[in-house]
């Protein structure tokens, strides 16, 4: 199988930098599937979702927040997250803590409590809690 360049950036610094079988990227639009070859796109990265990438035929997977992807034909791959967890140092406790507390906020509110933002944490520990999954492979 041909293999592409990969890199991922977040503000904390190079995440990934080597070559890929492909990366499976949640877009605004939903899943897109980028492998060697692929033509020259730009495109939002999804405020909450799971990212996947196969590395020497073994996939890793990454709870990501908000972003873009770059992809240039025959070229190479570039992702710029806002935020990102590896699927495998997510703490699954806190991450369940946190979909719980905002499944609470969002079914019964006070007066004080913001729905979206409540909605958007949710969408968080969401995906933090299947990349751990799937990184694990118990999904």
């Amino acid at each position: 199988m041909a293999t592409f360049p990969l890199k991922i950036l977040s503000s904390t610094g190079v995440v990934f930098d080597d070559e890929a079988d492909s990366t499976l990227v949640p877009t605004v639009d939903g899943p897109l599937l980028v492998e060697y070859g692929y033509t020259n796109l730009i495109a939002a990265i999804a405020p909450a979702g799971v990212l996947k990438v196969v590395h020497n035929g073994k996939s890793e997977f990454y709870a990501v927040f908000g972003g873009a992807l770059d992809v240039r034909k025959g070229g190479t791959a570039s992702l710029y997250v806002e935020e990102i967890n590896r699927g495998y140092e997510i703490d699954m406790a806190r991450a369940l803590a946190a979909r719980d507390r905002n499944l609470d906020r969002i079914q019964s509110p006070s007066d004080d409590t913001d729905v979206l933002k409540a909605k958007a944490h949710l969408a968080k520990a969401l995906a933090r809690i299947s990349a751990k999954n799937l990184s694990e492979g118990s999904l």
